[in-house]
């Protein structure tokens, strides 16, 4: 008998794995797939992504407020109806002394769809809003807190001038020209025309019920740092945010001079509403992404986020500044086939709330939310984060949660690879198991350039196995649920190389 030798040739495989035990980073960087690591973050959505695990990620319910100093623990929600609130348009907190009783009290002010403003106090025992008064704030601008005449006060500018609105009354001032922004920086006062954005006006009188254009100086500046966006009274000087740069302004003394520093010139434009002060920086945003401003320089921060806001107009803008933490809401464009929330909806104005901690420089990211206007409420009895919104939750005055659901609905959330060859480059590998612990459903979708393949996981409170079985060069790990609630943690692949 005659045994002739096998000549056929078998591929060897090697066994290898990779652990995704970088969730804690979330997006790495913006830069080209097979640069970065295989395990690091690409894109992410509506998961909290800062402490290794894939956790319940960000949302909004119906604020929540206690009926009474005594009890802060039992809370209530507003009931809107009964004020015949269908829509909120704009947002503000309110603080005032009560002479008579010598103590504060904390509100919320609404403007509502028929441009009234209606109080929520923020200790309240009635669950309703209460209409403040008849005027009305049609064509409104901007609002900002105020103390005249010893009294705490909202000034709203409108189409026809200003509103002062205390808690004891609400006046029109039509002589007040329509202002974008204001600051009190000592004994002055310095504005923004809706009229003239090349021009900030200032004056003595702080009282403004009594404001006179006779009044007035003029500050006009004509170069290439563009129109006035914004005042900032920060580090004991008042900062003027223009559309394409920022200037200093400082008193030298009682009289009427002044100098001028110019610290930054900005390639691109700078969103108003953007601007906020947070501790020692403020926050803005402008056209190629965001940045911060300590007094004298400008740094770019998260830059691995600039393509999202890529020739994008982000007028709509919306920002603000709690515990630790800038918030901005705006308008991200992906590079995805998603449409998720707001998004389904036409003309919405804004899609993203960023979650930037000021500290740590970690980012949280919550998708599909159509936010109008944002808010901080910082009172002694609790802070919050609340928001007004556009579109099918104009109705809601929302507070920030960590609940996974923007009202109602539950956020689709999504944690996506570098498309990576794992480090074994044109190699073919298989991957073969997909380890992981998971205390809510959730799916891995793997992503070759051969094929894609998702693979469900129940909820457990222990480590789960399935086998896989996808083929390819290079591929895509997208770990995704649907749930309000999740943490995924200690995932790996593994897979064989194929020689």
């Amino acid at each position: 008998m005659i045994f002739y030798k096998n000549l056929k040739k078998h591929k060897k495989t090697t066994e290898k794995n990779i652990t995704f035990s970088v969730f804690g980073d979330g997006v790495i960087s913006n830069e080209d797939d097979l640069i970065s690591k295989p395990n690091e973050c690409k894109y992410f959505h509506n998961f909290q992504v800062n402490d290794g695990a894939l956790k319940t990620g960000l949302g909004f319910k119906d604020i929540e407020v206690p009926a009474s100093e005594d009890d802060l623990e039992t809370l209530h929600t507003y009931n809107l109806s009964l004020a015949n609130l269908t829509e909120i348009k704009s947002l503000d907190s309110f603080r005032f002394k009560d002479i008579e009783d010598d103590r504060f009290y904390y509100h919320l002010n609404a403007v509502g769809q028929d441009d009234k403003i209606y109080i929520c106090p923020l200790i309240d025992e009635l669950g309703f809003p209460i209409a403040k008064s008849d005027v009305q704030l049609t064509g409104l601008v901007s609002s900002c807190p105020y103390r005249l005449q010893d009294f705490d006060c909202i000034l709203y500018f409108v189409d026809a001038g200003m509103v002062y609105s205390s808690a004891y009354n609400t006046v029109v001032c039509s002589n007040v020209p329509t202002l974008l922004s204001c600051v009190v920086h000592y004994d002055k006062f310095f504005g923004i025309t809706n009229t003239n954005r090349n021009e900030l006006i200032y004056q003595s009188n702080l009282n403004l019920i009594e404001y006179e254009e006779d009044d007035n100086s003029v500050i006009e500046f004509l170069d290439q740092r563009g129109s006035f966006n914004k005042l900032v009274a920060f580090n004991d000087y008042v900062y003027l945010f223009r559309e394409y740069g920022i200037t200093r302004i400082s008193e030298y003394s009682t009289k009427d001079d002044f100098s001028f520093t110019h610290y930054y010139t900005s390639s691109s434009k700078i969103y108003e509403n953007s601007i906020c002060v947070c501790g020692d920086k403020v926050y803005f945003m402008s056209r190629d992404g965001l940045h911060t401003f300590n007094g004298t320089s400008v740094n770019k921060i998260c830059e691995e986020y600039d393509s999202y806001f890529k020739n994008l107009d982000n007028t709509n803008c919306t920002s603000c500044c709690c515990d630790g933490k800038y918030y901005l809401a705006t308008r991200c464009k992906f590079d995805d086939d998603l449409t998720l929330g707001c998004e389904t909806e036409q003309n919405f104005k804004n899609n993203v709330l960023f979650e930037i901690d000021i500290e740590t420089g970690k980012v949280e990211m919550l998708r599909g939310v159509d936010i109008k206007k944002i808010i901080a409420v910082d009172i002694p009895f609790f802070s919050k984060v609340v928001a007004c919104f556009n579109g099918s939750n104009c109705g809601h005055i929302g507070e920030l949660t960590h609940n996974g659901k923007i009202f109602n609905t539950v956020t689709n959330k999504v944690w996506k690879s570098f498309n990576t060859d794992f480090g074994y480059k044109g190699k073919e590998k298989r991957i073969k198991e997909i380890i992981l612990t998971t205390t809510n459903p959730c799916e891995v979708e793997i992503i070759s350039n051969d094929e894609s393949k998702t693979y469900s996981f129940e909820g457990k409170d222990y480590e789960q196995r399935i086998c896989a079985n996808v083929v390819g060069k290079n591929f895509q790990i997208v770990f995704k649920t649907d749930e309000a609630e999740s943490h995924i943690s200690k995932p790996m692949i593994v897979f064989d190389v194929i020689s």
